[in-house]
């Protein structure tokens, strides 16, 4: 089942890019957009979803 969240990073701005730029090494299934600095929405299934949901440094909520 194809989960849909929104992930907001807990950091500066000038390192989430570098912190998003991990999360898509390790899930390269996952497909993120960007909402704002920092902001992302993503589509994935839902075992990523709760993996990513756990990332330290991010706050995950399930997109409407």
């Amino acid at each position: 089942m194809t989960q849909h969240l929104t992930l907001n990073f807990d950091g500066p701005d000038a390192l989430a890019r570098a912190a998003l730029a991990e999360l898509l090494q390790r899930f390269p299934q996952a497909h993120f957009t960007e909402l704002d600095p920092g902001r992302y929405t993503v589509t994935t299934d839902a075992a990523t979803a709760k993996r990513l949901a756990q990332q330290p440094q991010w706050r995950a909520a399930l997109a409407a």
